[in-house]
């Protein structure tokens, strides 16, 4: 046999080596939206149009799917849309990629457990039994594991953690390089009971990526309400992309917006026939909504800060594509009937806009407050003395006043005791403040620990136990005769607490608080240590906003940041003013500064702003 003769390879043998070939092939790149238009099928229980995915229904999606392949420098995704535009499928999109394509840890976070298993059993679960390359991906030992169908699904090469905002454990430390946030701005503040908050939830996931130097996380809402939208926030600093989209009349680029910035609305409805359309900003030819299609298909995203690092997209309801979300027409019905009903206007603006809500009402400008801060007098001009004591978890605070004449008045100090309220050693704390200050009548929310609070006052005739009711038709305090007619029901039972119009007396407390010479109803403050930026931030903690329902105009208070304790201190302290000059209640007496608690309990903890002495004693 000639040695140049091929040698047969046995079959066997080739089918080896075609295998390894293959697996030894590095696998093609591709990015996300190519992905989904291969793989991707949306299951009838999760979308209103079941079957294969396509890209091209929302063209205005794929820049920000290839923004999130493996392919793609961006780090960090800012979606803030309007509902019904797409932005969960991106999620999902981009979940089935991971597993599939490109393999490592990722987190999905919901904002609460509760969201979380609404989403996988809705959203998720159909998406892998729909999908052939996920069914394939899951690892067999984690598919027999009851737990994976709510807290992990483990595929080769990582694994796919669902959480909750809510739950610490779902944001314990563990390296992850893909994130997925959804509904930011329904995250609370502080994850971690109350008392042992370890912090905002958004830190602690970008805390868990910083092991890898090329991770991805992708932040997804409709916003809610000015300062306080996660997702605003986040939208700000990015580079701020809108989608620009061709007239079909004379080809310039625009973004659909409902109201211009020289006040005309961009959706306009022809009074005559009823036809709702879209005025073009540059030639003001009509817009038809079945020129949205070809219109999509030509739109492109524009950076508005294309320097910044982050990238950031907005999309309002007007974008959505034909048979995916509300007509034009329909958006301008529903503005219509929301201008009867602020809480729908709300809504509106939110959902269907994509866009925050300002609340405007009646406030206080907590810096002007600090500026009125004066030094103590060497002689008090107050008579007698109250306090308002607010009741938390962890923690009793307390604001004394001290009352003059026609209700001016010198807010001396405010002291938070901490501990656990439900033990008695905070509660004996409470005791020593209140007789340091020498408190004629000391009013303690008793809508928290109702029975301490309640034993507490039995002890004490100079402490009254309040419960707090909405309304700005409730009195601050009750007539004589009701309020006498519970006195009596107090002295006999010992357990009936004092209803407070806590509305009415924010209202009374912010007309003071405007009030900018000393007299009748003015607000004095001591230059101490208690009054800081934190206190009057509390003290303009809520705003009295006019809103409307069914065409009638009501007005309610509504609070725009986490912690208002000072503003309740002192309106529980103005309740107390005003219950010891109604009569029937006994002030604190020299004989009182002899009581004892039934323990001697005292706590050991200390707090800069424990008020352990009277305010003469610092002077």
């Amino acid at each position: 046999m000639s040695r140049e003769s091929t040698v047969a390879i046995p079959p066997a043998r080739a089918e080896l080596a075609g295998i390894l070939a293959a697996a030894c092939k590095p696998r093609a790149l591709t990015t996300v939206s190519q992905h989904a238009d291969a793989h991707r099928v949306l299951s009838a229980k999760g979308s209103g149009e079941p079957g294969r995915w396509q890209t091209r229904r929302t063209p205005y999606l794929q820049e920000i799917m290839d923004a999130l392949s493996v392919t793609s420098p961006v780090s960090r995704i800012v979606l803030m849309f309007a509902a019904q535009l797409g932005k969960t499928e991106v999620g999902l999109n981009w979940i089935q990629y991971v597993v599939d394509h490109a393999p490592a840890p990722m987190l999905v976070v919901l904002p609460t457990l509760e969201a979380r298993k609404r989403w996988v059993r809705q959203r998720l679960n159909p998406m892998f039994a729909e999908s052939e390359v996920l069914q394939r991906a899951l690892n067999t030992l984690s598919k027999r594991d009851a737990s994976n169908t709510e807290d992990i699904k483990e595929f080769a090469g990582g694994m796919l953690i669902l959480g909750g905002a809510n739950s610490p454990a779902s944001l314990a430390s563990m390296p992850i390089r893909y994130v997925l946030a959804d509904e930011i701005d329904r995250f609370p503040w502080e994850v971690g009971r109350k008392g042992a908050e370890e912090g905002d939830p958004l830190g602690l996931i970008d805390e868990r990526t910083k092991t890898f130097p090329r991770r991805k996380v992708l932040l997804v809402s409709t916003p809610t309400t000015l300062d306080s939208s996660r997702v605003d926030g986040e939208y700000k600093a990015s580079d701020q992309r809108q989608y620009h989209l061709p007239c079909p009349h004379c080809s310039e680029y625009q973004t659909l917006v409902w109201q211009h910035a020289d006040g005309n609305y961009g959706l306009i409805c022809n009074k005559t026939t009823g036809q709702v359309y879209y005025a073009c900003v540059h030639c003001g030819a009509a817009i038809e909504e079945h020129h949205k299609p070809a219109m999509l298909a030509a739109g492109r995203w524009v950076a508005k800060y294309p320097e910044r690092r982050v990238r950031g997209y907005h999309l309002n309801g007007l974008y959505s594509p034909l048979g995916l979300g509300f007509t034009w027409a329909e958006i301008w019905r529903e503005w219509q009937v929301a201008q009867q009903d602020t809480s729908r206007l709300k809504r509106f603006i939110n959902t269907t806009l994509g866009e925050i809500w300002e609340e405007k009402g009646a406030t206080i400008d907590a810096m002007a407050l600090i500026t009125r801060l004066e030094t103590p007098p060497t002689e008090p001009p107050w008579g007698k003395i109250t306090a308002g004591v607010d009741v938390q978890k962890d923690r009793l605070e307390i604001t004394f006043v001290g009352w003059g004449a026609d209700e001016e008045c010198w807010v001396l100090d405010h002291a938070i005791l901490p501990g656990d309220t439900a033990l008695p050693e905070v509660w004996a704390d409470l005791h020593d403040a209140l007789s340091s200050q020498n408190v004629a009548l000391a009013g303690i929310d008793a809508g928290y620990n109702t029975t301490l609070v309640q034993k507490f006052c039995d002890a004490r005739q100079w402490a009254m136990p309040l419960k707090g009711v909405t309304g700005l038709h409730r009195p601050l305090i009750e007539d004589e005769r009701k309020r006498r007619q519970r006195l009596r029901y107090r002295r006999r039972k010992g357990t009936a607490s004092e209803p407070v119009g806590v509305d009415q007396g924010k209202a009374i407390l912010y007309a003071r608080l405007r009030i900018t010479q000393p007299g009748p109803g003015y607000v004095h403050f001591l230059q101490l240590p208690a009054f800081d930026d934190e206190y009057f931030a509390q003290l303009a903690a809520e705003k009295l906003i006019t809103k409307a329902r069914g065409g009638r105009p009501y007005q309610e208070w509504v609070q725009t940041r986490a912690r208002n304790e000072a503003l309740d201190c002192l309106n529980y302290a103005l309740a107390a003013h005003r219950l010891l000059n109604a009569g029937g209640v006994q002030p604190r007496t020299v004989a009182a500064e002899s009581e004892k608690l039934t323990t001697p309990q005292r706590s050991k903890k200390t707090n800069n702003r424990m008020a352990s002495e009277s305010w003469s004693s610092r002077l």
